[in-house]
């Protein structure tokens, strides 16, 4: 069994510069501007359980439009809410050219939601369309826009590993009085030897976009597609040049919360 490129989803069309956004509905304390800030403690609520519910992104004139090949969401009750979900694009703002980029298909759980997809044309508006809802749906994060594939993991990592992040009370004698658990946190290395220049680019441009900002990984869509972390880099950017230069070996530290 082979494993897949790694791939990394960070470009996003909600959020662009000059882009509007707007939602059926919402609450007064769950703004829709809270999908893109890539955060978990914020969301967007619905104020009601109309169906179809759209949250949607105007690009605006002047502004260039924009293509898709996926849509993430995170931190959200689809599933409980009965939800159906699909993405749609169009060069009218709706009025007659209506497009799935996929077909809708009901939301299977509660964690998090990745969607691949054939890349749409470029287009000026976008729209996540909601139906079937029976209780009032909400997301954290809900972003889509052009996934970056990466390469082929040179070097051995755990996909899987965590710390549990915990205060631990002794007493004098060493026994363990108490344990209190905050959370668990994802760690990953990813290594990629004698990178060419077109790899670096991607991640040149990943780092220099996303910064220290949320953003999700899958490390192996073909054989493990429900391993989809949201994570952030560490602090530094460092990937060396190799064989006179032509080269570089890339290494991406990241952590994240467990969901």
């Amino acid at each position: 069994m082979s494993w897949a490129k790694v791939r990394i989803y960070y470009d996003a069309i909600p959020g662009a510069i000059g882009s509007l956004i707007t939602a059926t509905s919402a609450t007064s304390t769950d703004a829709v501007e809270n999908i893109y800030r890539m955060l978990e403690v914020n969301k967007w609520k619905a104020a009601n359980t109309t169906s179809p519910h759209y949250i949607t992104v105007d690009l605006q004139a002047g502004n260039p439009t924009k293509t898709a090949d996926y849509l993430a969401v995170l931190g959200h009750n689809l599933y409980t809410a009965g939800a159906t979900i699909t993405l749609q694009y169009s060069s009218d703002n709706f009025a007659a050219d209506i497009n799935d980029a996929f077909t809708a298909e009901t939301v299977m759980s509660d964690a998090v939601y990745l969607k691949d997809f054939t890349q749409t044309p470029s287009r000026r508006y976008w729209r996540v369309k909601l139906t079937g809802i029976t209780v009032a749906p909400y997301m954290a994060i809900c972003i889509w826009g052009d996934k970056t594939e990466l390469g082929y993991a040179s070097a051995s990592f755990d996909p899987h590993a965590q710390e549990v992040k915990a205060q631990i009370n002794q007493s004098y004698g060493g026994y363990v009085t108490g344990v209190h658990a905050t959370h668990t946190e994802r760690s990953m290395r990813l290594r990629f030897e004698d990178a060419d220049a077109a790899l670096y680019a991607k991640v040149k441009t990943w780092w220099e976009t996303s910064g220290m900002e949320h953003f999700f990984v899958a490390w192996d869509r073909t054989n493990n597609a429900s391993d989809v972390f949201l994570m952030r880099s560490d602090l530094r950017f460092d990937n060396p040049l190799m064989n006179g230069g032509a080269y570089r070996n890339l290494t991406l530290n990241l952590t994240g919360r467990k969901e």
